[in-house]
């Protein structure tokens, strides 16, 4: 999971929530998807010592939203190959449980927001 990746995002119905993030590999973008969730986690709940959620939390999160999209540069074909939500969702999955097998790295640690 090490090409440069690119989020597309729209929360709402409206054109003007659409939103994009550039990233250098897929796994950063994940971590950021991560991130998002858990920052409307915090801010739902701003008295909650840690944060806890599952998977399927996760996913309802990105399926609230009208457009979540990734873009991965494929370097064979010179060319950004679109991605869906649940390419993204299993992405999400491969890459949680990758990081929970490995031993920990504070550098590449997902943090709280």
């Amino acid at each position: 999971m090490g090409n440069h990746t690119i989020l597309l995002l729209q929360e709402l119905p409206s054109q003007s929530s659409r939103t994009y993030y550039d990233f250098k590999t897929e796994s950063d973008a994940m971590d950021h998807i991560a991130g998002l969730y858990e920052t409307r986690l915090a801010k739902e709940n701003p008295y909650a010592g840690e944060i806890q959620y599952r998977a399927e939390d996760l996913f309802k999160f990105i399926d609230s939203y009208k457009e979540f999209v990734g873009l991965v540069y494929d370097p064979k074909t010179y060319m950004y190959q679109p991605r869906d939500k649940d390419w993204i969702k299993d992405n999400l999955i491969a890459h949680f449980s990758g990081q929970q097998s490995q031993p920990q790295n504070t550098n590449s640690r997902r943090r709280r927001h």
